[in-house]
């Protein structure tokens, strides 16, 4: 299988993962690149009968699910044409 080599920019893979990190909720994280993607490492919350306690949790991202992700968060950001409609605007 061929693997892509389009170019991630720095600022971007950040936001990714960042993104990938606040959606599962995790604290004192680590992250580790490797040849085929990143793996993460943090801890999250698990619910319980008594309440919550904070349990590992590892995360393994490919390159292609960066990309993915870079290119729906960057479609989220594109400005909505507005009319304009005075001196400001």
């Amino acid at each position: 299988m061929a693997v892509s080599q389009e170019r991630i920019d720095y600022p971007e893979l950040l936001r990714a993962l960042g993104h990938i990190i606040q959606r599962e909720h995790l604290s004192e994280v680590n992250i580790l690149e490797f040849d085929r993607g990143w793996v993460i490492t943090g801890l999250t919350y698990q619910s319980t009968a008594q309440g919550f306690m904070r349990v590992p949790a590892d995360l393994i991202v490919s390159h292609e699910e960066v990309r993915k992700l870079i290119r729906e968060l960057a479609a989220q950001r594109q400005p909505s044409h507005t009319t304009k409609r005075g001196w400001f605007l």
